[in-house]
């Protein structure tokens, strides 16, 4: 049992004087309002505190990745780079020109010319500058209608007309039948080469050549059913 007296309780006399004692030390008991304030002040403290640690690790964060995306950019080899150089494709092949001209009786072509037979009065070509469109080693046109005569050409070229008609510009003698027309007008709607110059020509002329023709040419041509070297080329006639 012990042996200390229980407190005695204070009188109204002591306690006002106490209570003086405290408030004059400044450790008076809070009244309610104050003491709402004071933890008021304590919740913003840790709210502030809370929001401040978590930008620290929202900083931290981009910091560590920042430092680890530069890493891995250094360690990726850089694109090779595109050169920008400009190509240029290959320029075209220049039109071949070729010249007939009928007053002088001759052919040009690749800085040679050649003789050739003119065309007769009513059986002009009829063209003043045409594209050549095919060869073909041997070409057998329609008969004539009037002597049933049966024209057969070697190393013949051929243009297309106005009328997109394919037909007979140039094609070269057979040797057996000799020379009697180069160099005077007796062609029957085109023109005829000495059989080694034609074959050379053949071989050298290409599709697309551009010729011009000069020299006269009869402004009116008998119908092309009689002028058998205008007659429309097809197939292999």
């Amino acid at each position: 049992m012990s042996d200390q007296l229980p407190p005695q309780p204070l009188s109204g006399t002591e306690l006002s004087a106490r209570l003086r004692g405290l408030a004059a030390q400044g450790a008076a008991p809070a009244t309610g309002a104050q003491a709402r304030s004071r933890a008021q002040r304590r919740r913003r403290s840790r709210r502030v505190a809370l929001f401040v640690t978590a930008l620290a690790a929202v900083a931290l964060t981009a910091v560590t990745s920042g430092a680890l995306g530069s890493a891995t950019g250094a360690a990726v080899p850089p694109a090779a780079s595109v050169s920008h150089t400009p190509t240029h494709a290959p320029s075209p092949a220049p039109v071949q020109r070729v010249t007939i001209d009928l007053d002088a009786h001759t052919l040009t072509i690749e800085g040679r010319r050649f003789p050739i037979s003119g065309l007769q009065d009513n059986r002009p070509i009829g063209e003043r500058a045409v594209t050549v469109t095919a060869k073909h080693p041997a070409l057998t046109l329609p008969p004539d209608k009037f002597s049933e005569y049966v024209p057969r050409m070697q190393w013949a070229v051929t243009f297309t007309d106005r009328h997109h008609h394919e037909r007979l510009l140039m094609w070269a003698l057979d040797p057996s039948a000799g020379l009697n027309g180069i160099g005077h007008d007796s062609g029957a709607g085109s023109i005829a080469l000495a059989p080694q110059a034609g074959k050379w020509v053949y071989d050298v002329i290409r599709p697309g050549a551009r010729v011009e023709i000069k020299g006269r040419q009869a402004a009116s041509a008998d119908p092309d059913s009689v002028c058998y070297e205008r007659q429309p080329v097809t197939g292999g006639h």
